[in-house]
């Protein structure tokens, strides 16, 4: 079954990220992709405290002396991926026992020694939105980081990003989990009508002399019901995820019913005459195609559901599965364009289009002047599955070495003696 995640009324504000470093680094290029504007051959980057500082061809930039310089004049540069929806790099899970935990936090759980982390660098990823699985309610905050640092804190870009909502938690039917959702929402709204009245009366009764007038209103909001009571407030964006094309109208009625900013999750095999009703971009998860039988005919029908929402009109990002062929970039563009999708369309949904969603599209997403000097240089064009990820730059600063990959390191050496012969005529032995 395929999923994806459809944002829907995201706004987020422009947020400030300290740099990583605050040298001053030269990128020398074969071909810089800056997916905003057209590409440079034989370019120059200058990073100058993690941000971008100068982009255009050789000829044009004067490198300065004190500049640390990546020669990459053989390979291609371009922007670190942005991944909008992960839940990979979490301690014990991505999912808790309880159904409502709105109070949680994926910055406890987030383990900075993951080896999804260095996956994510191995692939070219810079910016990931870490949520909570699919297996809970009300699963509680998200963050995005970047996946590099000893601590939480060093990774963090943005936190409280959004709730993690989810449809699937638990057992029980369709309409059940949706009567769950809107009661577990309802009861949060109840409250905090209930808080106001009380502040109401507090502020009447102290406008009529009967409270004096130096006294404040004490009584905060209860601690594990903030966080809901932000979503509610619009303060905060749900991430709500939906099993299956079947709940997706209703939940695209209950968003707009309770009036909240909420990303949707839904299989879009048979949701095509739904599609009109999207109007923000949509996050596809690892799965782009996936096949639907006639029970009747036994007849196998394919669908594509990037090539849908593009036929449809609808921006789309997309993820990276957790393993197999779609955990890899070049897999997912490669589907996207045997399946009729532009180059330029396939690039923009792993870079721009979620940064946008993230509210990050002034800092990540592409290369341009003033943004974070968030780069990958590959060993060939993107869309090649013999292409490697040779170096990562995050805020100027390398972070990654394909040569130094201490995994890529063991798995060649093992693959290295796995090929060599036996020697059965070991000295000694054999006569």
């Amino acid at each position: 079954m395929n999923y994806s995640l459809l944002r829907l009324a995201i706004a987020c504000s422009t947020i400030a990220i300290p740099a990583l470093s605050q040298d001053l680094v030269a990128i020398k290029a074969k071909t810089i992709h800056t997916i905003t504007g057209p590409s440079i051959q034989d370019g120059v980057i200058l990073l100058q405290n993690g941000r971008i500082k100068t982009i255009a061809k050789a000829s044009d930039v004067e490198v300065p002396w004190s500049a640390t310089v990546i020669d990459a004049s053989d390979k291609i540069v371009m922007p670190t991926w942005v991944l909008a929806h992960a839940n990979g790099g979490l301690r014990g899970g991505a999912n808790e026992r309880m159904q409502n935990v709105p109070w949680l936090t994926v910055a406890d759980a987030i383990d900075p020694s993951s080896s999804f982390f260095a996956g994510m660098l191995r692939n070219g990823v810079g910016t990931i939105h870490v949520l909570a699985g699919h297996n809970t309610l009300l699963a509680g905050s998200g963050m995005v980081i970047r996946p590099f640092g000893r601590t939480v804190e060093d990774m963090t870009v943005a936190a409280n990003t959004g709730m993690k909502l989810s449809l699937l938690a638990g057992g029980g039917s369709r309409l059940q989990k949706i009567r769950e959702m809107r009661r577990a929402i309802g009861d949060i709204r109840e409250y905090l009508a209930n808080f106001n009245r009380e502040k109401a009366e507090f502020e009447k009764e102290q406008a009529a002399g009967a409270i004096p007038a130096d006294k404040k209103w004490e009584k905060e909001i209860d601690r594990k019901k903030q966080a809901a009571v932000d979503l509610i407030e619009k303060k905060l964006k749900g991430w709500l995820y939906v099993p299956s094309f079947a709940e997706l109208d209703e939940a695209l009625r209950m968003g707009k019913d309770l009036d909240l900013n909420l990303v949707l999750g839904a299989n879009l095999d048979e949701a095509e005459a739904l599609l009109s009703k999207l109007k923000a971009p949509v996050v596809l998860d690892g799965a782009l195609e996936y096949y639907e039988t006639d029970p009747e005919t036994r007849k196998e029908t394919k669908y594509c559901s990037a090539k849908m929402l593009a036929d449809a009109g609808v921006p789309f990002a997309l993820s990276l599965a957790s393993n197999g062929p779609a955990s890899y970039p070049w897999w997912q563009f490669g589907t996207c364009v045997r399946n009729g999708i532009s180059k330029k369309q396939a690039l923009e949904a792993l870079t721009m289009v979620p940064a946008k969603m993230l509210g990050l599209q002034d800092q990540v997403g592409s290369l341009e002047v003033g943004k974070l000097g968030n780069i990958q240089i590959l060993t060939g064009d993107p869309m090649q599955a013999t292409t490697w990820v040779d170096t990562v730059v995050l805020e100027g600063q390398v972070v990654y070495e394909r040569s130094k990959d201490p995994r890529l390191q063991y798995l060649f050496e093992a693959a290295k003696k796995a090929d060599e012969p036996e020697n059965t005529n070991k000295k000694g032995e054999g006569k």
